[in-house]
């Protein structure tokens, strides 16, 4: 379990979310769904078809029409509906990559279309978790200041003693003094330490990222696909999927990546 987990998490920064779809479908009115978003990947997937109400006891057939995995356009039946046989179907989760458009090829309908709209998208760049690291470090170095400043109510108590004690000789006042000065330099010594040691946290180089090899890449989608997941169809979809998951820009490395996407 422990290795899926980390799996998923090297797939890279997309964040599913889904959204409610539903439309109508009649005799004259057909149903275009398309999104004008390149960067996220989107699905439409389908659940139901159903006869409204009012629809008469006819063939109501409904067609769907997209693309195939050449770009051509297709067109394919996803329902035959008949009120006093069959008033609805179910069709558990079909999905096509718009655009698409529904229309009811045969009957006057009304016929009603459910399911989800599914979007991947991309999560926040790890240049906010860096920063938030750096409010972190910043924090923790400002406690020893705080730390240090605890010796002042001393101090004090010290100077109402000596305020006290007015009878006492002059011996004893300097020494009094004397011992005031180097309290006072002991706590300018921790001070100057602080911003020493944020500079020797500053100056600690970070370890770069080394960027995936192709077999290992390969690796990870592999296991994507075996764990129920689907990859974009089209090349520059295909293209921008590698280059926001797994970092890399190398031209060479995504075609040979989108060759091996055809044989699957």
């Amino acid at each position: 379990m422990e290795d899926s987990a980390m799996d998923m998490e090297s797939m890279g920064p997309l964040r599913p979310q889904t959204f409610l779809f539903g439309c109508e479908l009649k005799a004259d009115k057909e149903y275009q769904f398309k999104v004008d978003d390149e960067e996220n990947e989107h699905q439409l997937s389908l659940r139901t078809v159903t006869l409204g109400a009012g629809a008469k006891d006819e063939l109501h057939v409904v067609e769907a029409e997209a693309l195939d995995y050449e770009g051509n356009p297709i067109k394919v039946v996803l329902a035959s509906l008949k009120m006093s046989v069959q008033p609805t179907v179910s069709l558990g989760g079909f999905e096509i990559t718009p655009p698409v458009v529904l229309r009811l090829k045969c009957g006057s309908g009304p016929v009603y279309v459910s399911g989800q709209h599914l979007v991947a998208l991309e999560e926040e760049p790890e240049s906010d978790d860096e920063e938030d690291d750096t409010k972190i470090v910043n924090t923790s170095t400002k406690r020893p200041a705080s730390g240090g400043g605890a010796k002042t109510p001393q101090k004090k108590a010290k100077l109402s003693e000596e305020d006290e004690d007015d009878d006492e000789d002059d011996e004893e006042d300097d020494d009094d003094e004397d011992d005031l000065e180097d309290d006072e330099e002991e706590m300018k010594t921790p001070v100057k330490k602080t911003p020493d040691s944020k500079k020797d946290k500053s100056l600690t180089p970070k370890t770069p990222k080394v960027p995936l090899s192709l077999e290992e890449i390969k690796a990870k989608m592999q296991a994507s696909i075996d764990k129920g997941s689907s990859l974009p169809k089209l090349e520059p979809k295909f293209a921008n999927y590698v280059k926001n998951c797994f970092r890399t820009e190398d031209q060479k490395v995504i075609q040979a990546l989108w060759q091996w996407r055809q044989t699957l």
